[in-house]
């Protein structure tokens, strides 16, 4: 059986490594970006189940990198998780495609239920 990938992106080294961490103990295959413009380059070349995007990061916010995603036709679950608490903000990403929106501190059962709930529902 093929590990479902998913594609971290987050500036925080310390937040990528937990969470991929814990997504590896959980069964899933992790790749780790450190940028909106890394992650993009990631996905020209390579395929993903779903994607963690944070919104704060630099030279590229999370919407901007959701937008460019979705101008890209790519349509896996993109799950927005982010310190900003902003429900004006939640309401952009999901307009703009998010499949969650999870605030940190993340709920590590909220987060593995949407991973697998969202990427069924897309096979």
């Amino acid at each position: 059986m093929n590990k479902n990938r998913i594609l971290i992106v987050d500036d925080e080294p310390n937040v990528c490594q937990f969470l991929s961490e814990y997504l590896e103990y959980k069964g899933f295959e992790t790749q780790i970006s450190q940028s909106g413009k890394e992650a993009l380059k990631y996905l020209e070349t390579d395929t993903f189940d779903a994607i963690l995007l944070d919104l704060i990061m630099p030279e590229m916010n999370g919407l901007e990198v959701l937008e460019k995603i979705r101008q890209m036709k790519i349509m896996i679950p993109v799950i927005i998780v982010t310190g900003v608490k902003d429900k004006n903000v939640a309401d952009d990403a999901i307009k703009l495609g998010a499949a969650d929106f999870i605030p940190k501190p993340i709920d590590l059962d909220r987060l593995e239920q949407s991973l697998i709930v969202n990427i069924k529902n897309l096979q």
